[in-house]
């Protein structure tokens, strides 16, 4: 990634704000060394080419455990995998808000909550925040549909530190806009960071399920 190390700076300080503090009621499963199928069937919103759509999960995460990780999950953002579940999988940009909230009817998955086959913890030291935080609240966003079939998607963080920036991200549905924001420097947009997650769903066209 390019300009990681500044993008890790950026987030160190921010991400030990709100979220860090966040709690959780569910048991955080053993980390995911291999794809599991024992995962639970549901479903939660995605946005693709300004378009919303729902994710329908019928598998549980998997985080690559090659990459040492503090957390119960496995899982750690700040460093990416090194074995992926599988030869073939896309990207998927979860958008979390730093520094502010956001109301729990106006994300996809809301801080607070795990979402089905999501990791209820996260390490978050590689960029300076704890060893074991509740995964933050966050929106999902795709750049392809896969013909609708499921396969494994490999997490990429964007943080946002503005909350109307956050919400005309919603707005506009989009990674192609978060990408002109990225590319004009805006101050607001942190990332792209890789994580050692991936979950695994099919991307349906609204209200198939």
């Amino acid at each position: 990634m390019k300009n990681l190390s500044s993008t890790i700076a950026i987030a160190a300080a921010l991400l030990a704000g709100p979220m860090a503090t966040q709690t959780l009621a569910q048991q955080a499963p053993q980390p995911q060394s291999s794809p599991s199928s024992t995962g639970s069937f549901g479903k939660s919103n995605d946005f693709d080419a300004g378009k919303l759509f729902e994710n329908v999960y019928v598998q549980n995460f998997y985080c690559d455990t090659s990459v040492p990780a503090q957390s119960s999950s496995g899982c750690e953002v700040g460093t990416t995998f090194n074995k992926p579940p599988a030869p073939q999988y896309d990207p998927l940009y979860i958008t979390v808000p730093l520094g502010f909230t956001v109301p729990m009817m106006q994300m996809q998955c809301p801080s607070g909550l795990v979402c089905v086959d999501h990791p209820p913890t996260i390490d978050e030291s590689a960029i300076g925040g704890p060893g074991n935080a509740p995964t933050p609240g966050h929106d999902h966003f795709t750049t392809t549909l896969n013909n609708y079939k499921p396969e494994w998607w490999d997490v990429v963080v964007i943080g946002v530190k503005n909350r109307q920036t956050y919400y005309d991200i919603k707005a506009h549905g989009s990674y192609a806009y978060i990408q002109s924001l990225l590319k004009a420097k805006n101050p607001y947009v942190v990332g792209p960071v890789p994580t050692n997650l991936f979950l695994y769903f099919g991307v349906e066209p609204l209200g198939s399920f």
